[in-house]
């Protein structure tokens, strides 16, 4: 009677070794979890500094282009400004070439009028007739003296 165990009673030593098993069973699949978790940290890691490095070059792309951009812009602002700087200076020698201009006609016109004046008074005196003399000698002496002092 001592060497079989009653029908359904546990086994001293088969208790243990199912443990193991189940132990073990664990443990593998403990291993290869980690073994998958770990190729999935190490590809997703090298895809992070790839994406990394791409948007460092990007960003270093860009940065070249906005400075690129800027002095480009600082540039064409110093060219507009000289551009602005001889318009106006264009600008005021045609004010002062319109005044110019005005001038030289005004006085052109006092000389033509002395020289009408002088011619109807000339005729006037050469035909003998006193009062169209008179009437065209009025103000000459002065519109003559302006008129001298232009030529």
């Amino acid at each position: 009677p001592g060497s079989v165990p009653p029908y359904g009673a546990p086994v001293a030593g088969a208790g243990k070794g199912r443990t193991t098993l189940i132990l073990a069973v664990v443990a593998g699949l403990l291993f290869v979890l980690g073994g998958v978790m770990t190729g999935l940290f190490i590809t997703k890691n090298n895809e992070l500094n790839r994406t990394e490095k791409n948007l460092t070059a990007q960003v270093s792309e860009r940065d070249g282009t906005i400075a690129a951009n800027k002095q480009e812009m600082d540039k064409l602002k110093a060219d507009l400004q000289t551009v602005r700087d001889k318009l106006a200076d264009t600008q005021q020698d045609l004010t002062g070439t319109k005044n110019d201009r005005d001038e030289q006609a005004r006085q052109k016109k006092v000389i033509a009028t002395c020289l009408d004046k002088l011619t109807t008074a000339m005729a006037a005196a050469s035909a003998g007739d006193r009062a169209a003399f008179d009437k065209a000698n009025k103000g000459l002496n002065k519109i003559c003296d302006e008129a001298e002092n232009y030529l």
